[in-house]
């Protein structure tokens, strides 16, 4: 067993990115990095004219008027000279550098980290022009990738050659060439902007694309238990999109929906409402219908809740004991009016139901119907029978069919009355958001994809867009805002957003409203909002630091 493991670890290290460039064209190497010598492969060496002879134990490298001779764990120059010994992997001679810079004369030597450049000639770098969206660089000679590297940081691309001829090319404006040890440097001023960078090498040009993203980008600590994280990532078949991470301790932050702030019916920006409400950072949350603007889906806050369930779409909650939850769940709301007990229909809505509530965050009038009765409740007590066209405060109003009207004859004011959430598994909500679809449980695609994909009307799971993404890792909750409709990406669909995920370690995971609501606000600044978006939405996902004696500190 230990042997198999040495060979495992030895082809491990044999490396595929250095190259020999001989008469203008470049070869692959396989190289060695071994207890800090380089070797190549004696086999890669045929193109520049060197030859290899195996014959009975010996090896031979010969080169112009010079041999290696070689001969179990010795390398001798010329049959004189001693060098460094050989390397073998499963009977593969690997030469070490040394040998080779003397046995070579001709070849120049240049190694950066565990890859070997060896060339006859360096390139000459003619030129480099700064485009719209890019840069052209100009050459003479041969340009492997490996002697190519990017540094991207915001507002500034750095083009790094080496190893190259030190001679300046010529510049147009925009563009900065510096001197280095071994090479050149291209210094590009991109203004406002993060760059992401795709390079092409064809026919003695490098072609450098620049995709171009506003806004800031990196790693920020916005509280203690709380990263913001914004990047460019891969996905599907050589895409890249923009992702704004926000990662959260359970433990030490508050998490609650937070309506806006002129109630159901009314919208309001993002970075408004976590503003208003002095939070840190927030997500958009339910979908919503765009001409009332009234959300669709559960919303349940501090236990009490505001809007009632669709049905058959997964729920984001909270619980009393602050669990995260992310799953489907069915949750009535049942109202107890003294000694009988209603199905509510609907909370905050516009639409028609036998049982209605409506909290003081509903914007409108309640409607006044002939055929409903009417009572105010506060404090868990009826306080008013009869209608009220808004409720105040704490208290909520109850529109119930006048066909149990002989069920409630007898309820008079200070009777008891108590709205319940009833959820079909045992979870105690504390905060909660319809959304969907659900994407991911334990890791891997739910087995009923096909059918979660049709709940949803108007191709949202196979259209590419923004998404908000609420997701669990590693014992952190993580809300991801992926970017769409811009020039990088138009988004991903629910396929991608699945391979996304599960390639990346997340546990489970679901959408909530995406397309042009898909939104982030992190210290006053707002992201993913696409250009035509207000960033406006009815109800939001707000996040709040516990303070320390609320974490036991």
């Amino acid at each position: 067993m230990k042997q198999i493991v040495l060979v495992l670890l030895i082809f491990a290290g044999v490396a595929f990115g250095s190259y020999l460039i001989s008469g203008g064209k470049a070869f692959p190497l396989r190289t060695v990095f071994n207890e800090g010598i380089y070797y190549v492969c004696a086999e890669d060496l045929a193109p520049a004219g060197v030859g290899y002879i195996h014959s009975n134990g010996y090896h031979y490298i010969v080169y112009d008027n010079h041999v290696l001779f070689i001969k179990e764990h010795e390398t001798i120059f010329d049959f004189v000279e001693k060098l460094s010994p050989p390397f073998f992997v499963n009977g593969l001679l690997f030469v070490p550098i040394d040998a080779l810079k003397k046995v070579m004369e001709g070849y120049q030597v240049y190694t950066k980290g565990e890859k070997v450049l060896i060339y006859d000639s360096l390139p000459i770098v003619l030129s480099a022009t700064k485009e719209k969206n890019g840069v052209t660089i100009t050459y003479t000679g041969t340009i492997v990738p490996d002697m190519v590297s990017v540094e991207k940081s915001m507002g500034r691309v750095r083009i790094n050659l080496s190893p190259v001829v030190l001679s300046l090319p010529n510049v147009s404006e925009g563009v900065k060439v510096e001197l280095e040890k071994n090479g050149l440097s291209f210094v590009v001023d991109v203004g406002n902007f993060y760059p992401d960078v795709e390079y092409s090498i064809e026919g003695g040009k490098l072609f450098f694309r620049f995709l171009l993203v506003e806004g800031f980008f990196g790693r920020l600590e916005v509280a203690d238990g709380v990263v913001f994280e914004r990047k460019i990532e891969d996905f599907g078949e050589g895409e890249k999109t923009v992702v704004n991470y926000l990662i959260m301790d359970p433990e030490k932050v508050t998490i609650k929906p937070v309506v806006s702030g002129n109630g159901f019916g009314t919208i309001e920006r993002l970075d408004e409402m976590v503003k208003r409400v002095e939070g840190i950072a927030g997500i958009n949350g339910n979908y919503f219908d765009p001409v009332t603007k009234f959300p669709i889906g559960l919303v349940v806050i501090d236990g009490k809740p505001y809007s009632a369930m669709f049905g058959g779409r997964p729920v984001f909650a909270i619980t009393e004991d602050n669990r995260v939850f992310i799953g489907r769940i069915i949750v009535d709301v049942t109202l107890m009016m003294r000694d009988v007990l209603f199905l509510v229909k609907g909370i905050n809505t516009l639409g028609e139901g036998e049982v209605l509530v409506y909290t003081r965050e509903f914007s409108k009038e309640i409607p006044e119907k002939d055929d409903r009765i009417y009572f105010v409740v506060k404090d868990s007590k009826v306080s008013q029978i009869g209608y009220k066209s808004r409720a105040e405060d704490s208290e909520y109003v109850v529109s119930i069919s006048k066909k149990y009207e002989k069920y409630l004859s007898d309820l008079k004011e200070g009777d008891g009355a108590y709205l319940s959430l009833q959820p079909n598994i045992p979870l105690r909500i504390k905060q909660a958001v319809e959304g969907g679809p659900l994407l991911i449980q334990n890791g891997a695609p739910i087995p009923d994809a096909w059918e979660e994909k049709a709940r949803y009307g108007g191709g949202i799971a196979y259209a590419k867009a923004p998404r908000t993404v609420i997701a669990t890792k590693d014992g952190k909750l993580w809300f991801l805002v992926f970017e769409g409709y811009n020039h990088i990406t138009r988004g991903l669909t629910y396929d991608e957003l699945v391979d996304f995920l599960i390639s990346r370690g997340f546990e489970d995971a679901m959408c909530v409203d995406g397309g042009s609501s898909s939104v982030m606000a992190v210290a006053g600044s707002l992201f993913g909002r696409t250009e035509n978006s207000t960033a406006a939405i009815p109800v939001g996902i707000v996040v709040w630091e516990k303070k320390k004696t609320e974490v036991g500190e």
